[in-house]
């Protein structure tokens, strides 16, 4: 396995595992997610950390591809859409994604709580989809 893929295999893993353990964290509804504050937190730092994996994954993945030298996540992801690595609509929302990434990194104190319990229960799929799709068009070993 080329060097190469075999980061991207790492970056795959680890974002994987952060999404398992979100979910593993994730209480059935939003009113127990709130009651539960050190629960809540575990849950929203590995969520944040998920999101941390995603940018990185794609960051790697324009930089392995040569896509050029992208200012930011959210540009990453466009690169990679422009790619046809990912689909439009995936790679809208995972930059959006990037804004909750920074809205944790950012607000903790005033974090809207219902939102990151709506993130964490629906968009988890798409960070194991952006997995899927640059594990699918990774570069052949050369």
């Amino acid at each position: 396995m080329s060097d190469e893929r075999a980061t991207t295999a790492r970056k795959v893993a680890d974002l994987r595992a952060r999404v398992a353990r979100v979910r593993e964290l994730l209480p059935a509804d939003v009113a127990t997610f709130v009651a539960r504050r050190t629960e809540g937190e575990a849950l929203i730092l590995n969520l944040f950390l998920a999101l941390q994996c995603a940018s990185d994954l794609a960051l790697h993945a324009v930089a392995a591809r040569g896509l050029g030298v992208p200012a930011d996540a959210r540009s990453a992801f466009d690169a990679l859409v422009r790619a046809g690595v990912l689909t439009p609509d995936l790679g809208r929302r995972l930059a959006a994604a990037v804004g909750l990434r920074n809205r944790i990194a950012h607000e903790y104190g005033t974090l809207d709580l219902t939102l990151v319990f709506e993130a964490a229960s629906d968009d988890l799929g798409d960070l194991l989809a952006l997995a899927a799709a640059v594990l699918a068009s990774a570069p052949a070993d050369a």
